[in-house]
């Protein structure tokens, strides 16, 4: 049996991916992994169903697969598997908390559909590409946001131990690994359930031996609140990359309290103001939602002067999409060329404000580390976590390398420079 593994959604899903192809490499029954699906007779869809743009295309991906033999996962499969049923009726189905029946799930030749629940502590799904690995530290979360119906698909919070994590980065960067990344649904709530937290896992990550930098993934307002001073002291190490993913989502009060997201616009600032203080040079990112129910022109002219004056490095922006089974999806809609109109203004505020921060870079020399190669160019990222393109005459540095790079220009996404000879 030849399979290929298709992936769609965050970090956390190529996470799970990766795990996957580990139980299906080591299956006795007889498996070859294909880097391609035309030279595959089986695919099994790794999906994401966080937003109706995403769901259209792993619709539209599982349809073009024709006659292959098709087994679906991830949160698509958990909670929308008659939206699959429709779109492949034979394809077979397993929720994302039962990746370990997915050989013999393929291995059987009739169509599965095994969506039971597990309540077993997940098992760590690194995975790695180049000289980055990441580490998915728990499951699940302990959110109750109106809107999402990722929670519903992965469930409770479930912590990865420390113990069963220090060892895979530790191997990581004995073969190579220069960037280490934790993830989660929201690393904030790590720990929680296991007696411990982020600060503490930061901590002994970042005194593995070695010459590495840690991306800490995105954690909520909410789930950092009571843990902020032990937080940012964990950023103080040379190996953690000065940047935080904060999302926002709204800068009104009451559409915060609507999404249930369980903390205020001036308690946001707050948070970026603490880690700005302590860290000035950080980068910051957020997340908007344009258009979630009930949003006035009020509510907008709100979040639209929040962002101007958190002013963060970078922004994503994304039109509110209902989901199933979540109660946000009932409320009364905001219409679809309003939520577009609010975005694209929201779009030129990011870019503006993104081009004014990168450009406070111009001039400055700083250190990075390569870690891509983009067609002709380098690309290495700052301790900020900044992405720096790397162009120019004579010895371009080798993936992996630190380097000193003079920046000489910038867009609203990125750094450009060389060099610095010294």
């Amino acid at each position: 049996m030849k399979v290929y593994v298709k992936t769609f959604g965050c970090a956390s899903n190529r996470a799970e991916s990766e795990a996957i192809l580990k139980l299906l490499s080591e299956s006795p029954i007889g498996i070859e992994i294909t880097p391609t699906q035309e030279t595959a007779d089986t695919v099994v869809v790794n999906s994401c169903t966080v937003r109706g743009e995403t769901e259209l295309k792993v619709l539209k991906y599982i349809r073009s697969l024709g006659r292959k033999k098709v087994l679906v996962t991830g949160c698509m499969a958990a909670v929308q598997p008659a939206l699959i049923m429709r779109s492949a009726p034979n394809a077979s189905i397993v929720s994302p908390n039962n990746a370990a029946l997915i050989p013999g799930t393929l291995a059987d030749p009739q169509r599965a559909i095994r969506l039971e629940r597990t309540q077993t502590a997940p098992e760590p799904a690194p995975f790695s590409t180049g000289l980055k690995y990441t580490i998915a530290i728990s499951r699940g979360c302990l959110g109750s946001c109106s809107y999402c119906i990722v929670r519903l698909a992965k469930g409770r919070l479930r912590s990865i131990p420390p113990d069963a994590i220090l060892p895979l980065v530790s191997g990581a960067i004995k073969r190579g690994a220069r960037e280490i990344q934790l993830t989660a649904q929201d690393t904030g709530n790590y720990g929680s359930d296991i007696s411990t937290d982020l600060p503490s896992l930061i901590g002994r990550v970042s005194l593995i031996p070695g010459d590495f930098r840690i991306r800490i993934g995105m954690f909520n307002p909410s789930s950092i609140i009571p843990l902020l001073d032990p937080l940012i002291s964990s950023y103080a190490s040379r190996k953690v990359y000065k940047f935080a993913h904060i999302p926002l989502q709204s800068g009104s009060r009451a559409i915060l309290q609507s999404m249930d997201r369980r903390y205020t616009p001036d308690a946001f600032l707050s948070i970026v103001k603490s880690f700005r203080a302590a860290y000035p040079s950080i980068s910051l990112a957020t997340d908007i939602i344009v258009g979630y129910p009930g949003e006035t022109e009020e509510d907008f002219s709100d979040t639209f002067a929040l962002l101007a004056e958190a002013h963060p490095d970078k922004t994503h922006i994304a039109r509110f999409s209902p989901r199933p089974h979540t109660p946000a999806a009932s409320l009364k809609q905001v219409p679809e060329p309003l939520k577009k109109k609010r975005s694209s203004a929201i779009v030129r505020l990011k870019r503006e404000i993104q081009l004014e921060n990168n450009s406070h870079w111009i001039g400055h020399t700083v250190d990075a580390t390569v870690l891509d190669m983009r067609g002709s160019l380098m690309v290495a990222r700052t301790d900020e976590y900044k992405p720096v393109s790397i162009a120019g005459c004579g010895r371009l540095p080798m993936l992996g390398e630190r380097v000193s790079v003079a920046i000489e220009s910038c867009t609203p996404y990125s750094l450009a420079g060389s060099i610095n000879r010294r």
